[in-house]
């Protein structure tokens, strides 16, 4: 391997071998039951991959993919959950998750993010915190071009926290750990490790 324990791409390379072993691991019925859990946000997702395509593709392919000036899909600043790369690897051929741990093994030479290649992101799904991400560049230009789209963003935001924030029960926590109890370890097990993920669950009364 061409990195070092604790850079960035070792620890997403960690992430998706450790999520590899642990899925591998579980039996069939088990399986299901994971997919079945993910189904709620995999229709969310699919909602959300709809607004943007409808209301900001056009614009951001433009001002940011075409030109390679993207802040978006900057240099090792993609912030990534467990639940993300769990999602993204239910969701991937076997074929699709070896370029993902392939991309990973090699030396990062761009300004841009390792999984941002010559088609977009390589991600099946992408990570949560990516596909939520729109400058006010972007805003600006589609909500003045497109009013309505402003209230479904809203919307979409507020939805979202329903998988993510954990003020009360939510996906992303949940899904930490069924696995961790399996054993699992990862550098992204935020949702038990982030002091301020842990602040938002101790003043809901979650922990």
């Amino acid at each position: 391997m061409t990195f070092l324990p604790g850079t960035y791409n070792h620890d997403q390379w960690a992430g998706f071998q450790a999520i590899r072993q642990a899925y591998g691991n579980l039996s069939p019925s088990r399986r299901r039951e994971i997919q079945t859990l993910l189904n709620p946000y995999l229709e969310f997702r699919r909602e959300l991959e709809a607004f943007h395509e409808r209301y900001f593709n056009d614009h951001c392919t433009g001002s940011c993919f075409e030109t390679g000036l993207s802040a978006c899909c900057g240099f090792e600043s993609i912030i990534t959950f467990f639940a993300d790369q769990l999602v993204t690897f239910v969701q991937s051929s076997e074929e699709e998750m070896d370029r993902l741990l392939e991309v990973l093994q090699r030396a990062n030479t761009t300004s841009n993010c390792v999984y941002l290649g010559p088609d977009g992101c390589m991600w099946r799904v992408r990570p949560v915190s990516c596909a939520m991400f729109l400058c006010e560049d972007a805003r600006q230009t589609a909500f003045s071009r497109h009013p309505p789209a402003r209230e479904a963003w809203k919307e979409l935001q507020q939805r979202e926290k329903a998988f993510t924030w954990p003020d009360r029960p939510v996906l992303f926590d949940d899904l930490e750990k069924i696995f961790m109890d399996l054993g699992l370890e990862s550098p992204h097990l935020y949702f038990h490790r982030s002091p301020g993920l842990l602040w938002v669950k101790s003043r809901a009364g979650l922990r």
